[in-house]
Formats: structure tokens, sequence, C-alpha cells
């Protein structure tokens, strides 16, 4: 059990109040003699000293009370109930062909397994298979937050497939409980920009199906690019290792990038302070880092530069055959072409959003499962009331003994 205002524990020191009254009350008063006094019962000799029996009880149920409303104000969440093995697992689907096309393995296997998977629509329907997408209407996510509301469940994972376009950042924050995973498809069937490289002679490097292409105008299979290109001309490469081998590795491998996607590399072996270097490829100790420049640095040549940085590529081991897995495998080319689509954002089309963005969208919302408290609430305040009315049925019981003794 854990408590939403563990604080209020402290409003426990409270029930020192109804102990102090209840000593206040036994306190023995001063006697004082007045005439005709020997014809009276001495009443102090019936009564005696401290707490009588018949007071106890009502000091018991006073603290109680007390007790119990700290106990409410602190809310308490109860998670004996909650379940982790068997969590139930629900998929939410935009209507679209497209989408419903581009998932259709998860959506099939979902369907083997008994998960429930539904439109993300009004009237919210639950999908029996994928050839019902015909008859929905497409309104992006705008019903997506009623879905949620209406068909999540305590313990449920949400799988979520959207189509990643500038409609998502358009509406309001979208709050989920519990686990989800968002799974997005970029239409190709949509006019979006790509982001490209111009390599001069009409040649321009992007990326177009998740594959690195290198085109020309006249080749007519170019996607609808950009107006202006991230980077055009010559791309300055600076390689400057201290092992000879290690050099001619890396030239090599660039090499193999040039001759493929035809990407012109000017390529310095040593440093020249005048230059502004596209690329870093070094097993030096770098003094200062460039925001502009992409760095791929290996041995160690990592002091003092801090591994977050978005530009900054850091392999452990050094470029040789003999102690480089990457190298010894062949993939240091594919791998030096995925660090020039991160660093020049080829992968990101314009009209479409960020991981970031996608993220910006979506609140991670107090899970169902941990709600318990709302449950426990309507009892605990039953318990009070009924405390509360025993403990005035004995205080006025108390007064009338009193008034008749």
């Amino acid at each position: 059990m854990n408590f939403l205002q563990p604080f209020m524990f402290w409003g426990a020191l409270a029930i020192a109040i109804p102990v102090f009254i209840h000593f206040w009350h036994q306190k023995k008063g001063k006697e004082l003699d007045w005439a005709a006094m020997q014809w009276l019962i001495d009443k102090s000799q019936q009564q005696s000293r401290g707490f009588r029996l018949d007071d106890l009880p009502l000091l018991i149920v006073r603290c109680l009370l007390l007790l119990l409303l700290v106990f409410l104000m602190a809310q308490p969440v109860l998670e004996w109930f909650k379940k982790t093995d068997h969590s139930e697992r629900i998929h939410l689907v935009e209507p679209s062909a497209y989408l419903a096309d581009n998932y259709r393995f998860e959506l099939e296997k979902a369907f083997e397994k008994g998960e429930k998977v539904y439109w993300i629509n009004t009237p919210i329907e639950e999908i029996k298979d994928l050839s019902s997408v015909s008859g929905q209407q497409s309104s992006g996510i705008m019903y997506l937050q009623e879905v949620v509301n209406k068909i999540n469940k305590p313990g449920a994972k949400l799988d979520i497939y959207l189509l990643n376009n500038q409609k998502i950042i358009n509406q309001p924050k979208i709050y989920i409980p519990g686990n989800y995973t968002i799974h997005t498809a970029i239409d190709s069937s949509e006019n979006y920009t790509h982001n490209y490289l111009d390599l001069g002679n009409g040649k321009k490097l992007f990326v177009n199906s998740a594959k690195l292409t290198a085109s020309d105008s006249k080749s007519g299979n170019q996607p609808r690019l950009a107006s202006t290109a991230i980077h055009s001309g010559t791309l300055s490469v600076l390689a400057d290792y201290k092992n000879k081998a290690e050099r001619e590795t890396v030239q090599a491998a660039l090499g193999a990038l040039s001759t493929v996607y035809s990407l012109p590399f000017k390529i310095d072996e040593k440093t020249d302070n005048r230059k502004k270097y596209d690329i870093v490829l070094t097993d030096r100790e770098i003094k200062k880092v460039s925001p502009e420049t992409l760095y791929l640095l290996s041995g160690n040549s990592r002091n003092n530069v801090k591994t977050s940085l978005p530009n900054v590529a850091i392999l452990e081991d050094s470029l040789r055959i003999q102690t480089s897995e990457i190298v010894t495998s062949g993939q240091l080319p594919e791998y030096l072409g995925d660090l020039l689509i991160d660093h020049f954002n080829l992968n990101e089309v314009n009209g479409t959003l960020s991981t970031q963005q996608l993220n910006a969208v979506f609140v991670h919302a107090k899970p169902l499962e941990g709600n318990v408290e709302g449950n426990l609430r309507p009892w605990l305040l039953v318990v009070f009331l009924i405390l509360l009315i025993l403990e005035r049925w004995m205080a006025l019981k108390k007064t009338i003994q009193k008034s008749y003794a």
C-alpha cells in the first residue's frame, strides 16, 4: 500500500488531544468546606484515581476517529489487485488502408492471439478482420483520447498505430494510462519532401524507401525533394590517424562510399586549421567540437569529449583488422553511411514528425491500476461515520448518566 499524501501522517500527533482532555477531566479539584457539608455524602470517596473504566472505550473511539481521519487525508493506494502477470494487450488502429497493410503481420498475430483490436473512430468498433477498413472514414487521431478513455482497462498495454503526419501535432495532448507503444508509418503516396545532399553534376543523395539513394534528375525515380539541399558540393574530410594501416582502412571505406553513391570526398591526412571540415575521423584527442561537423572517434581519442553529443560517434577499439569487428566484417562503409544519414538528417521527411515531436504529443498518465484508492475511500468514509456516531452516542450516554447520578 502506498500513500499519495504521506506527509498527512504528521496529523497523527493530534491523538494527544483526546488523551489530554481525558486527563484534564479526571483532575481532582480542590476541596472546600462549607456549611451543612456534614449532611452530604462525600462523593470523593466514591471516585477512583486516574481513568474510570467507562471512559476508556470513549477515549479509544476518539483516538481511532483521529487516526482514521489522518489515514483518509493521506489518500491510501492499494496495489494488491495489480495484475502484472496477465496484462491484456489492446491494439488501436487509425483507419487507413496503407497503415493496415503496413502492419498487417502484427495485427494478424493479434487476431490469432485473441487480442482486441479497435479502429480509432466513433462509434468505437472492434475489428474482426482488416477488410473492414474500407468502410471506415479516417479522422486522424481526433477520437483517440475518447477511444482510450472508453476501452482502456487496469493493467492493459496499448499498441497504437498511426500515420506519421502533421495532423498529429495539431491535436491537444493525449493522456494514456499505463504502458503503451506508438507505431507509425509514413504514407509514401503523400507529397512529402525529402532532405538531400547536392553532390554536383545534377546528382543528389537522399533516403527513399529506407535506402540511401544517389540519383540524378534524368533518372526520373526521384521522390519530391526539399527546395534547398542540406549540403552542396564537396565533403571535406579529415582522416588523421597515428597508425598508417588504420588511416588506410578508413580511406578505403570512404572510397567504397564514393564509388557506390558518387560522394565527392576531399580527404586530408593532417589537420589544416584554415579549413572547416564536414567530417573528422581520428584516434587523436579533440580539443574543440564543432556542432556542424560529424566526428568518429576511435581508441583513446574520446578524452574530454561529451559522448552525449549527437554529432559525435565513438568506437572503443581502433579501426584495424586485428582489433575491430566492424572492419573485419566489412561493415565500416555501411556504418559511415548511417552516420552521414543521421548527421545530415536525411531520414527526416518534411511534413512528418520526429520521435521527439511524437513523444511530446503523448503523455503518460497515472495507470488505472493505481486508482484502487477510489474504491477504498468510500468504505473508509463509512467506517469513519460509524465511529463518529458511536462516539456521539457514548458521549451523550455519559452526560445523561452524570446528570442523574
